[in-house]
C-alpha cells in the first residue's frame, strides 16, 4: 500500500532469469530455500544483537533475515537459506503470480489485495497456533481490523483475512505539510497552516494552490476524493455517534478504549467502512469530477519522490503515508533544519496494514513459512524492523514500548544522557543514548559524564517511568514538570507541558507485566507524555498539530474515524476508468502552461545558441581567410 518503488527492472528481470526457478530447488545437503517476496527497503538491514534461544546470552548479526537463519539453525536445528526477493506495486505482483512464472513461500501484500488473493483461491491458510509469537504480541485492535475483513475463501466460504494473513506493518493516510515554507511562498500564518491542514478540504483551498504533490496511485488518491465528496456525511455520522462536539473532538467523559473494545460493532465505524468502502458508478464519478478539480490545485503527481521532496523544499504539502511522513520529518529535523508535521483530518480518513500470506504450490514450505512470520512477529526482531523501515509493526509487546519511549517519551530524554554525535561531525543516525559497562542507560546528574560535558542541572539519578527523582528528591512526574519550571526553565519558551497520549489500542494485553492500570503515564503503561502535540487555536476552534509520535500511534480518539479500503471487485473496472481520465495529463493546466513556457524558453535558447554558433563558425572561415590573403 504504501511503497511504490522504482524497482520493476529489477524486478522484471527476477522474474525472466532463467536462473529463478532453481531457487524452489533445495540445495544440497538438505537445505530448504525459503522463498520471501517483500516490498523493497522493507525488513532490518542493520547489525541486530538477540538472544536467540532466550538462554541470556546475546550475539549479534548481520540483519534480520540472517539472525532468522541462525534461529532455524540453533533452535530448530533446520538449514534454512532465505531466497528474498522485492517489488514494486501490489499489481506488478499480482501479475507476475498468475503467469506461474515464479513461486513463494511468502509474501506480503497489501489489505485489499490479500482480500483479493484470497477470493481468488490463491492462498494457504495459517496453522492455528502456528504463530505462537504473533498471538501473543499482536496489537488486539489491529488484529480486530483484520478479522473484520473477510473474503470467499476460493471454496464458498465467507472467511475472515486473519486465517490465511498475518499482519505486518500498518499505518495511515495523511497530510504532510511544511508550515514554514508554505508562510514563505504564500503569505500565510503559520498556525493557520496548522489549523488548516486539520480538513480535507484544505487541499482544495485556492490559497494552497500549486504547494502539493499527491500520490500517483489510483486507490490513495481516491480515498481522499471520498473524503471530500462525502465531508457532509461523514461529519454528520460523526456528530450522530454521540461521541464527539461541533468541533469533532472527543467528548469529555467519553472513553475511547471502551469504543475501540467492541469498535466492529460500533455504527460509527460501520458507517465510516460503508462510505469510504463506496465504488459504484455513481459515485466514482462524482469522485472524477473532485479529482479533476483537485489536479488543477496541486503542483502534481508523485510516485515515491515526496518524502524527499517536501525535505528539498520542492513542495510544501504532500499526500503521503504516516511511515514516509516519520522519514521525512526526521530528515526535516536532522539535515534540513526544518519542522515538517503530519496530519489525519479530524473528519478521519484511511487506515491500511500488509500482512504476510502463503500462496498455494506443490513446493510450499509452511512450517518454515510460518516460523519466518513468527520470527518477524518476536517484538524485539520487530524494533529492529521498525529501527530500520520507519514503519509502525503490527507487533506491539515489551520491547515495542521501551523502543517508542526511547523515540518518543521526554520522560527518557529528562532521565538519561543523549549523546548528539552531530556535535563530534558524525551523522544523526548515530546520536543515541549512553550505556554503562552493564548495559544500562546513563542517569543524568550533573557531573559532567562523557567528555568532560555537562548533560544537566538536575541529578535523576534513580529516576523510573513511574516516578522522577530529582536531586535525591522522590515526585510524580508532573510535579517534576513543575520544579523544572519553577527552578530550571530561563523562559516562557523553555518550560515543560507534556500531554498524554493513550495507546491502550495498541499495546492492551501484550506486556509481560501489567498491574493495577491508573490515569496517569507513572501508573500505567498503555499512557505516554508527549511534547511534539500543538494547541493551535482558530476563531475559537482548537486542533493538534502533530509530527512522528502522531504519525506512527494516532491518538485514541481519532482511532474511531478510520477505516480500511477494501478490494473493489466488479467495481474495480469503474474505478480503473475514472483513473485513466484523472491522469490523462499528468500535469495540472496550469502546470502545462508553465511546462510549456519552460520548454518554448529552452528552444529559444537551443536556437540562439545554434544561430550564434553558425555565426560563429562563419567568422571563423571569414577570419582564416583574411590571415591567407
Amino acid at each position: 500500500m504504501k511503497f511504490t518503488k522504482t524497482f520493476a527492472f529489477c524486478a522484471l528481470f527476477l522474474l525472466l532469469s532463467p536462473t529463478l526457478s532453481a531457487c524452489g530447488a533445495e540445495s544440497s545437503g538438505g537445505a530448504i530455500n525459503l522463498r520471501v517476496l517483500n516490498w523493497e527497503d522493507y525488513i532490518g538491514e542493520y547489525e541486530v544483537e538477540i538472544d536467540l534461544d532466550e538462554d541470556g546470552e546475546y550475539e549479534v548479526y548481520p540483519d534480520v533475515l540472517s539472525a532468522f537463519e541462525a534461529y532455524e539453525r540453533i533452535v530448530n536445528n533446520k538449514q534454512v537459506n532465505v531466497i528474498y526477493d522485492t517489488f514494486d506495486t501490489n499489481e506488478t505482483m499480482l501479475s507476475s503470480l498468475r503467469t506461474g512464472k515464479s513461486t513463494y513461500d511468502l509474501i506480503c501484500p497489501s489489505d485489499y489485495t490479500i482480500q483479493k488473493m484470497m477470493s481468488q483461491g490463491m492462498l494457504e491458510p495459517f496453522d492455528e497456533g502456528g504463530t505462537p509469537n504473533y498471538d501473543s504480541s499482536v496489537s488486539p485492535y489491529l488484529q480486530g481490523q483484520m478479522d473484520y475483513i473477510s473474503a470467499d475463501d476460493g471454496e464458498g466460504n465467507i472467511t475472515p483475512i486473519s486465517e490465511y494473513s498475518r499482519g505486518y506493518m500498518w499505518g495511515t493516510l495523511g497530510i504532510l505539510y511544511n508550515p514554514g515554507k508554505i508562510s514563505e511562498d504564500k503569505g500565510i500564518d503559520e498556525d493557520l497552516v496548522k489549523f488548516d491542514m486539520a480538513d480535507w478540504d484544505s487541499l482544495w483551498d485556492s490559497r494552497y494552490h500549486g504547494e502539493m504533490s499527491i500520490k500517483d496511485s489510483m486507490r490513495d488518491t481516491y480515498s481522499v476524493g471520498i473524503m471530500r465528496l462525502f465531508d457532509s456525511e461523514i461529519t454528520s455520522a460523526i456528530l450522530d455517534s454521540g461521541y464527539y462536539d461541533d468541533n469533532l473532538d472527543l467528548k469529555e467523559g467519553v472513553d475511547a478504549n471502551a469504543i475501540i473494545d467492541n469498535i466492529t460493532n460500533d455504527d460509527l465505524f460501520k458507517k465510516m467502512d460503508e462510505i469510504f468502502n463506496r465504488s459504484d458508478r455513481e459515485t466514482v464519478s462524482s469522485v472524477e469530477d473532485v479529482l479533476l478539480e483537485l489536479k488543477s490545485n496541486v503542483f502534481g503527481f508523485e510516485v515515491d519522490s515526496g518524502k524527499d521532496d517536501i525535505v528539498k523544499g520542492l513542495v510544501g504539502m504532500n499526500l503521503a503515508w504516516s511511515g514516509d511522513a516519520v522519514y521525512s520529518m526526521d530528515r526535516g529535523e536532522n539535515e534540513a533544519d526544518e519542522t515538517i508535521y503530519y496530519s489525519v483530518p479530524k473528519t478521519g480518513g484511511n487506515i491500511w496494514f500488509d500482512g504476510w500470506v502463503m500462496p498455494k504450490s506443490d513446493s510450499l514450505h509452511k512450517d518454515e513459512a510460518q516460523e519466518f512470520v513468527d520470527f518477524l512477529s518476536r517484538p524485539d526482531i520487530a524494533t529492529a524492523n521498525m529501527d530500520t523501515i520507519g514503519y509502525t509493526s503490527f507487533i506491539a509487546g515489551d520491547d515495542v514500548l521501551d523502543l517508542v519511549r526511547n523515540w518518543y517519551d521526554p520522560r527518557t530524554y529528562a532521565m538519561y544522557v543523549y549523546h548528539d554525535a552531530t556535535l563530534d561531525g558524525l551523522t544523526w543516525e548515530d546520536s543515541d543514548f549512553l550505556y554503562d559497562d552493564d548495559g544500562e542507560l546513563v542517569y543524568q546528574d550533573g557531573t559532567g559524564f562523557h567528555d568532560g560535558s555537562d548533560f544537566g542541572s538536575l541529578d535523576m539519578t534513580g529516576s523510573t517511568y513511574e516516578q522522577a527523582v530529582v536531586n535525591g528528591t522522590p515526585m510524580s512526574w508532573g510535579e517534576y514538570q513543575t520544579y523544572y519550571n519553577e527552578n530550571v526553565a530561563e523562559s516562557e519558551d523553555d518550560m515543560l507541558a507534556w500531554d498524554v497520549v493513550d495507546l491502550t489500542y495498541m499495546f492492551k494485553g501484550t506486556l509481560s507485566e501489567e498491574t493495577s492500570l491508573g490515569d496517569t503515564p507513572d501508573t500505567n503503561p498503555y499512557l505516554f507524555y508527549t511534547d511534539e502535540l500543538e494547541e493551535i487555536e482558530q476563531d475559537g476552534e482548537t486542533v493538534l498539530a502533530g509530527r512522528q509520535f502522531y504519525a506512527q500511534y494516532p491518538p485514541n480518539y481519532l482511532i474511531p474515524k478510520l477505516a480500511a479500503m477494501k478490494d473493489y471487485a466488479d467495481n474495480n473496472r469503474f474505478v480503473l476508468t475514472m483513473w485513466e481520465n484523472v491522469k490523462g495529463n499528468n500535469l495540472p493546466i496550469w502546470g502545462v502552461v508553465v511546462f510549456g513556457c519552460v520548454l518554448g524558453v529552452v528552444l529559444a535558447f537551443g536556437i540562439a545558441a545554434l544561430v550564434t554558433k553558425y555565426r560563429y563558425r562563419k567568422l571563423k572561415v571569414a577570419r582564416r581567410k583574411l590571415r591567407r590573403q
